[in-house]
């Protein structure tokens, strides 16, 4: 694969330019307090990535974007705040992640986002446990999904709770409630805005070795509230699904870990368009040398977070991930994805009936490198190409991608 520099010889705008020397200063400074931090149960983070995307809008050939810049080079600043401390067997977590995007030519997409956290991991007598999450989170949503060429900001919420009870040191049962959803700033995108319940149980058996098997069954109610009640609406949805998952070290160099089942959904008002079908998950990992691991995954899912959480969307995605550690600093490792989406011609984003099922396919390549400084320090470049096909022309598009990553946690 070959990434054409397209960084040019201009001068690149202070918003874009200075914050890494600035992180790189206040990492520095912070380095005295790191111990400190530490035993408190306190950590401190702070982040740059400067990248140059070659197609921000995800546009295909021929069209005109904003401004008439198709490229650009976006600046993306963090700052983490941690909390971590276990009182009497209560582990006690709180994490707020603020992160500020400063576009050089479109800087009617910048923005500041939150990400916060809050966890208690409780324990009860010898046989007891659970968790307790909250969560918040703002993002931009990315121009391969939602199209056009406005600033769309995503908002989730998500609230769970789990309780474990350990039958032996082999054998446990599980319960657990989660409620999400997912709403647009400013109104954005109301048939998209959703939520959801969900209850499941588990039972899971670990052996003598620490490998672990899990069989899970989980009923969740989704809506989409803007979306009208009238046959053929894709409002309201029902979902079971059961899954056998595993964490299983087979030989010293060979693990694979996942889950597999059956998902099923039906709609209320659109019965024809119910899904039901495998589901799931699967990563398997040989490691044939000290330097060398080979991973490869496999995932086939509908609706799930990491892709669309407020639509319909059947998700198939292979892909191949070596990793070469060249030294006990030094990594460096490729990437090979081919991800398929089938859209069940869902109103939205079929984009009107335009077709009546819409699939894309979609395929990454890219190279890293990483250089961990230190405890508290590392260092990452990273390439990427990005082509898609589509059933809608309008949403082929190709699109090349260079970044530079620094990280300091404390």
């Amino acid at each position: 694969m070959s990434i054409p520099n397209r960084w040019g010889d201009a001068p690149v705008s202070a918003s874009v330019a200075a914050p890494l020397p600035l992180v790189v200063l206040l990492g520095a400074m912070l380095f005295p307090c790191a111990a400190m931090a530490g035993e408190e149960g306190f950590s401190v983070g702070l982040s740059q990535l400067i990248q140059y995307d070659s197609n921000l809008y995800r546009l295909p050939d021929g069209a005109v974007a904003p401004r008439g810049e198709r490229g650009d080079r976006i600046s993306l600043t963090g700052v983490q705040l941690g909390f971590d401390r276990t009182v009497s067997r209560q582990r006690l977590r709180a994490d707020l992640d603020l992160s500020h995007s400063a576009y050089r030519h479109h800087d009617d997409l910048d923005y500041t986002a939150p990400d916060g956290r809050l966890s208690w991991d409780w324990v009860a007598g010898r046989q007891w446990s659970g968790t307790l999450v909250h969560q918040y989170s703002e993002t931009l949503a990315g121009f391969d999904d939602v199209g056009g060429t406005e600033q769309v900001i995503r908002r989730f919420r998500r609230s769970a709770g789990r309780a474990v009870l350990r039958i032996d040191p082999q054998w446990a049962v599980g319960v657990g409630v989660v409620h999400s959803r997912s709403w647009y700033k400013d109104g954005r995108r109301p048939l998209s805005e959703f939520d959801a319940r969900t209850v499941n149980a588990d039972l899971t058996w670990i052996t003598r070795a620490g490998n672990r098997l899990q069989l899970s069954v989980q009923e969740a109610d989704g809506r989409y509230p803007n979306r009208l009640a009238v046959a053929g609406s894709i409002r309201d949805y029902r979902q079971r699904q059961w899954r056998v998952g595993m964490d299983w070290q087979l030989t010293a160099a060979f693990a694979v870990n996942g889950e597999l089942g059956h998902t099923s959904r039906t709609y209320a008002l659109a019965p024809a368009r119910d899904f039901s079908g495998t589901t799931g998950q699967l990563a398997l990992r040989w490691v044939p040398t000290a330097k060398l691991a080979l991973n490869l995954r496999w995932r086939r899912d509908i609706g799930a977070e990491e892709d669309l959480v407020a639509n319909y969307a059947l998700t198939r995605v292979l892909a191949f991930e070596p990793v070469w550690a060249a030294t006990s600093k030094i990594s460096a490792g490729l990437i090979a994805e081919r991800r398929e989406r089938d859209y069940g011609g869902d109103p939205e984003l079929g984009f009107g009936g335009l077709v009546p099922r819409r699939d894309d396919r979609t395929e990454r390549f890219g190279l890293w490198a990483r250089y961990q400084a230190s405890d508290w320090a590392s260092f990452q470049l990273r390439a990427e190409r990005q082509r898609r096909s589509s059933a809608l022309v309008s949403r082929n598009y190709d699109a090349d991608t260079v970044s530079v990553f620094a990280n300091f946690i404390f």
